[in-house]
């Protein structure tokens, strides 16, 4: 039924997590430093669908370049991930100062992609036209910290209609 349900950020992530074309978020002005080797690593977990209970895993692997102030995060999405089956592992890149990593760009399989994340870990995001177009925006938040990445997402289908989702993962 959820054949639509493709990235998490997600985030990180989004990992971490998100957009060209579009406004993106202001970052509020977080007064804790980044030090975005406390987040440097590699994460195992999962994302759930809240509304249909689908699930599958998800890694992340976050690798820091310190000499030039950049982050690359490989996303690896298992099961039938925003309805678009298992997708490949994906590397998304982000750049860094002393109080924010951001995540800007365009990926063929996550789109366009806004993300921020501040020194505390809080994740604030958005992707846009995910997978071509037939994910047309997820939106993210959470916190990554203390070894986990813990976000909820929404993901808006062409339609219109929404799912809730959540992605959890445990540095290894």
């Amino acid at each position: 039924m959820i054949k639509r349900l493709v990235l998490p950020l997600v985030i990180v992530v989004s990992l971490i997590l998100t957009a060209c074309g579009g406004a993106a978020p202001t970052p509020t002005p977080s007064a804790t430093p980044l030090d975005v080797l406390k987040f440097a690593g590699h994460y195992e977990g999962s994302w759930t669908n809240s509304k249909t209970g689908a699930t599958g895993p998800a890694t992340f692997d976050l690798v820091v370049d310190e000499a030039n102030k950049k982050i690359s995060l490989t996303l690896d999405m298992g099961g039938n991930y925003l309805g678009l089956g298992d997708p490949p592992p994906a590397t998304i890149y982000a750049t860094y100062d002393d109080y924010f990593a951001r995540i800007t760009g365009n990926d063929p399989h996550f789109g366009e992609m806004n993300v921020i994340i501040d020194g505390d870990g809080n994740i604030d995001g958005e992707f846009k036209n995910v997978a071509g177009g037939m994910v047309p925006l997820l939106k993210y938040t959470g916190v990554v910290g203390n070894g986990h990445i813990n976000t909820t997402y929404v993901v808006t289908f062409p339609d219109g209609t929404t799912a809730d989702a959540i992605l959890v993962a445990e540095k290894k």
